[in-house]
């Protein structure tokens, strides 16, 4: 949840158009740290108003609006509606967190995260969540929607990066995009955080994929995918189901819309074949491979 001071030292980075690594280079800090202090993951440290207020070059009325969002910060713990129950729950809990082995604390993440570990866009190393079924045409349709509402048809390339995090947040102001550090991630490369409005990447996965590397590009969308199709799903492990129509796993779902954004059924006239889509559209080789295929088979390419 963003804080008071992560509400603030967020709309002077979008105001002034920089990205978390932008932000964390002037800081000389890491993106997922800046990300951290922005969305209360980390206490926030001694000092760092005044830090960014000299990076950014703040006013002297914007610099004491930052100093009082960070006391108030270090005043506050927000735990929203919660009844007097829950509240003491979490309370107990937040005092005692790190004290619980790390056995328990890997598997109350596996309940809280909907988590995606992957090497290769579009292969299956794990079974998804099964949510409910969705046509492989319904899925294109919303990721061609979705096109729409960010770019001009003209433009092959998506985005991704600069979508999640400058435009989205500009039309719906609770959506976080989040950078997490390889350390607490280790290897999700990214996940959706269940009923609320964030994305999470891991740090080296967001630089690579804002630089237009292809390979980190897909899990990006694959993310997305999950953000807009799955994070209001009631989910249920796919192994605990003895029968699982391919069109029903979570990961298939996000594969296909990943695909379908990064490689638009409108502009499949433009493209001269799987070398010249791979590189329009900054997918990897195997990825274009796969999705080419995958039009062939639907009549959408002669």
């Amino acid at each position: 949840m963003l804080t008071p001071f992560g509400i603030e030292v967020r709309k002077l980075r979008l105001d002034r158009g920089l990205r978390l690594m932008d932000m964390a280079n002037a800081l000389g800090r890491t993106a997922s740290f800046v990300s951290a202090v922005e969305t209360g993951k980390k206490p926030l440290p001694n000092g760092l108003a005044q830090e960014i207020a000299r990076c950014l070059e703040l006013s002297e009325a914007e610099t004491k609006q930052l100093q009082r969002a960070a006391d108030r910060t270090r005043n506050e713990v927000v735990v929203g509606d919660l009844s007097a129950d829950d509240r003491e729950f979490v309370a107990a809990f937040a005092r005692s967190v790190h004290a619980l082995p790390k056995s328990v604390r890997q598997q109350l993440k596996k309940r809280v995260f909907k988590s995606v570990e992957r090497s290769s866009p579009f292969v299956q190393y794990k079974r998804g969540f099964l949510v409910p079924p969705a046509s492989t045409k319904s899925i294109w349709d919303l990721a061609d929607e979705f096109r729409s509402a960010f770019v001009t048809d003209d433009e092959v390339a998506f985005p991704i990066m600069d979508v999640l995090e400058f435009r989205m947040p500009s039309l719906c102001p609770e959506f976080v995009l989040r950078i997490g550090s390889m350390e607490e991630m280790g290897p999700e490369e990214g996940r959706v955080f269940a009923g609320s409005d964030a994305i999470e990447l891991r740090e080296d996965v967001a630089e690579r994929a804002w630089n237009g590397c292809g390979r980190d590009r897909f899990p990006a969308c694959h993310e997305l995918g999950h953000f807009l199709m799955h994070r209001t799903a009631g989910l249920a492990r796919a192994k605990e189901i003895p029968i699982q129509p391919i069109y029903c796993d979570s990961e298939w779902q996000a594969d296909t819309f990943a695909g379908g954004l990064l490689m638009s059924r409108r502009h499949l006239d433009e493209l001269a074949g799987e070398n010249d889509a791979a590189k329009r559209c900054k997918m990897t080789y195997s990825a274009a491979r796969v999705m080419w295929r995958k039009y062939e088979r639907k009549g959408l390419i002669f």
